[in-house]
């Protein structure tokens, strides 16, 4: 939660202070928003690298889906050529029936 001022209240009176200033660190002065920008840049990385993650697994799916598709479809050539080899080798009559019956 960002707020724009910082209310001080007593039993006697109640302040109000409208400027915001730098918070004191062993290693100088911090702004305000710097901490929340760095908490936003490690999130982003994590975020980043986390759909990175997901991305490459996506695609080992698709490539083992990809695998398979291709190996069906080589089945199903190779199956409706058998099909196709067997169903020449019936003599088929002039009324379009084969001679076996």
């Amino acid at each position: 939660m960002k707020t724009s001022h910082l209310q001080l209240v007593t039993h006697e009176h109640s302040a109000t202070i409208k400027t915001k200033s730098d918070v004191l660190s062993p290693y100088g002065p911090v702004s305000p928003g710097s901490t929340t920008l760095l908490a936003q840049e490690t999130l982003r990385a994590n975020q980043e690298a986390r759909l990175l993650e997901l991305l490459n697994s996506l695609e080992r799916v698709v490539d083992n889906l990809n695998f398979k598709s291709s190996t069906a479809y080589d089945t199903l050539v190779t199956a409706m050529e058998g099909v196709r080899v067997a169903l020449s080798d019936i003599p088929i009559d002039e009324a379009g029936t084969d001679e076996t019956t």
